[in-house]
């Protein structure tokens, strides 16, 4: 389809899919959609050097047409070309699963550093080559900007690269061109039906990670607690692949598994773990980490597994652990004179389910919670979010997340049919609903701020407001 020498002869210096973002002497590739030829015009009117498309050429267009059979698969061709086939240069990692993706991903990166490799991390809250990090914008960017990024990897002397493998991306097929030497799948709870709808197809999206990106000798890490992580791990196992099933449960045919009890207190975590085998560990292989909750006990144990079955030391985990801090992912935003206020990301029923729950664990005196649901999204979760606040919480703030172009309203409305009773007051400022709720906090009290955890922005109608739960909890602790 395309070839170097037809780049070089069209003096190609980028390759784009987006004809708003289209520089001069790129080669635009025009992915089959409605209003694609008028996109292919906009491009070339951009400066693009050529469009390959699969359509024939609009009139007017012949001599900046390359027809293809498949535009993906030219695209990825032509990436490898263009990029040098970056990710044959480095060691790929992911993880997938609806929660425990990004806490996951810092722990991995942290235990590859500790280990003295050079590591570029892409996930959820930042993008990072090296020493240098930037905000990022999706979970799992767009194929074009994974071969730039993975480039710009191998170009500083990375030699392996972390990422959060999104349901999206798995589907649309973003992540071709990289062969995984590891896949983790930490768990499947209700989210993004409006797109796959229904958990069956969310679950066959994930599950291309192990199926059709990692590589035939690859590793996969898969949580079993989870019944879809459980079928995943038998698929995989009973295909030949090489396969670790972890569970916090102490499931029989689990590989990893926790020795004994796992002390869960809010200054964090201490367990053993058996299925390690002695070498590096001495007679047990102990572990303390500053992360607290269930959840976090799930996330820790998948990546120490991860790391001991790709051969990382001891060391490196240790030193990780100690030293690894993940924005808005329980973060403990305040806890002075008995009072505890914590943010986190958790905008699904299973993630507030988790949360809630590790905090009732620890909490004194009172439980409350602030959250809403963001707009244009999976309306069906809720309802059953609005019943698990109740079910937790002693008392429940419901408010605004992101609403987009929903009203509101509307959406508070939709969280209010799955409550049964009146534990909750209706704030639709979300600044306002903080504010209040920390104002009625008392000692041995815990308040948890969910749904936005790192976010440093509010999106109404299709604009970004900038709103930071962390911020606007530290300004009400100060007035209280």
């Amino acid at each position: 389809m395309l070839s170097d020498t037809l780049m070089k002869n069209l003096n190609v210096q980028g390759l784009c899919d987006d004809s708003r973002r289209v520089k001069a002497n790129d080669l635009f590739f025009s992915i089959p959609a409605e209003g694609a030829d008028v996109f292919a015009r906009n491009a070339i009117a951009a400066g693009a050097v050529a469009v390959v498309a699969e359509t024939v050429a609009p009139e007017g267009l012949t001599s900046k047409w390359i027809q293809v059979s498949d535009v993906r698969a030219a695209r990825l061709e032509a990436a490898k070309i263009f990029y040098k086939d970056p990710f044959a240069k480095l060691s790929c990692h992911a993880i997938t699963g609806t929660n425990g993706k990004t806490t996951s991903a810092f722990l991995m990166d942290a235990m590859l550093t500790a280990s003295g490799r050079k590591v570029a991390l892409l996930g959820t809250i930042k993008n990072k080559v090296g020493d240098v990090s930037v905000p990022a914008n999706l979970t799992t960017p767009g194929l074009l900007d994974l071969f730039a990024f993975a480039a710009k990897a191998v170009e500083v002397g990375c030699t392996d690269l972390v990422m959060e493998a999104s349901s999206h991306a798995l589907h649309q097929g973003r992540v071709a061109g990289i062969s995984y030497k590891s896949g983790l799948f930490s768990n499947l709870t209700q989210d993004h039906l409006d797109y796959h709808k229904t958990m069956e197809a969310y679950f066959e999206a994930k599950k291309l990670l192990f199926t059709k990106y990692q590589a035939a000798d690859g590793v996969s890490v898969i949580n079993i607690d989870d019944e879809h992580g459980a079928k995943l791990c038998e698929e995989l196992k009973a295909a030949g692949r090489k396969v670790v099933g972890v569970s916090r449960l102490g499931v029989a045919k689990a590989d990893v598994k926790p020795n004994g009890v796992v002390e869960n207190t809010e200054d964090g975590l201490k367990f053993d773990l058996a299925g390690f085998g002695t070498a590096g560990f001495g007679a047990d292989a102990h572990f303390e980490t500053a992360l607290c909750g269930d959840f976090n006990v799930d996330n820790v144990m998948l990546v120490l597994s991860w790391a001991n079955a790709i051969g990382l030391s001891k060391d490196a985990m240790d030193k990780a652990l100690a030293t690894v801090r993940v924005p808005g992912r329980f973060e403990k935003v305040w806890n002075k004179n008995g009072v505890h206020v914590v943010v986190d990301y958790a905008h699904t029923p299973d993630a507030l389910e988790r949360v809630l729950m590790t905090a009732r664990s620890l909490c004194r005196g009172k439980l409350s919670t602030v959250f809403g649901c963001g707009g244009d999204r999976d309306k069906t979760k809720r309802p059953i979010m609005g019943a698990i606040a109740e079910k937790l919480a002693d008392k429940a703030w419901l408010t605004s997340d992101n609403p987009r172009t929903e009203n509101p309203a509307d959406i508070i409305n939709d969280v209010r049919t799955g409550m049964k009773t009146e534990k909750f007051e209706v704030v639709e400022n979300r600044a306002e609903a903080i504010a209040r709720a920390c104002a009625e906090l008392k000692d041995g009290d815990w308040l948890v701020v969910a749904g936005k955890g790192h976010e440093d922005y509010q999106i109404i109608g299709k604009t970004k407001h900038h709103f930071d739960d962390h911020e606007e909890v530290v300004k009400a602790m100060a007035n209280v």
